[in-house]
């Protein structure tokens, strides 16, 4: 009984490991899965795209390189750079009209340092940073004709002070 119980043990573990080698296929067929996943990823993208709009959304999770995205007339709408699939660096947003909405910095997918963001008339909205993510340090809001209107000290994204 004990020798049925060892034979059918290593039996299921010879079967567990050979449907989970990587070289049962050859490289076209590899290739053709990677193209697979590719088309599966893009689809995936373009339907987030198609409910949100402003979603930006890398190629694939593997992606590295230049991002740009543009409105239908032609304007650029987004611009930074994807590290691995997660942004990274700075990213410039802009509106229709082609003037900046605005600009923030990012880390392996987190944001992270100075943040701007500008009225549709270009001046400044607000000013502010974040550390891993989270608001930090002080933050500037401004009213459309470029005057301050508050400024609030903010430690790991909770207000710690507001300053009038």
């Amino acid at each position: 009984m004990k020798k049925i119980y060892i034979l059918s043990l290593s039996c299921f573990f010879i079967f567990l490991f050979s449907c989970t080698r990587d070289d049962k296929y050859t490289e076209s067929e590899k290739q053709i899965i990677d193209s697979i996943s590719k088309v599966k990823q893009k689809f995936k993208a373009d339907s987030l795209k198609r409910t949100n709009p402003l979603l930006i959304v890398a190629p694939d999770t593997n992606y590295t390189g230049d991002y740009v995205d543009k409105y239908s007339n032609g304007i650029t709408k987004f611009k930074g750079y994807f590290r691995f699939g997660k942004r990274h660096g700075q990213w410039l947003s802009f509106y229709p009209n082609g003037l900046m909405w605005s600009e923030m910095f990012y880390d392996k997918g987190l944001r992270d340092g100075k943040n701007t963001t500008y009225f549709e008339n270009g001046k400044i909205r607000y000013i502010g940073f974040y550390k891993n993510n989270l608001q930090d340090s002080i933050w500037t809001y401004y009213d459309t004709i470029g005057k301050i209107a508050t400024t609030i000290l903010y430690q790991k994204d909770r207000i710690v002070k507001k300053i009038n």
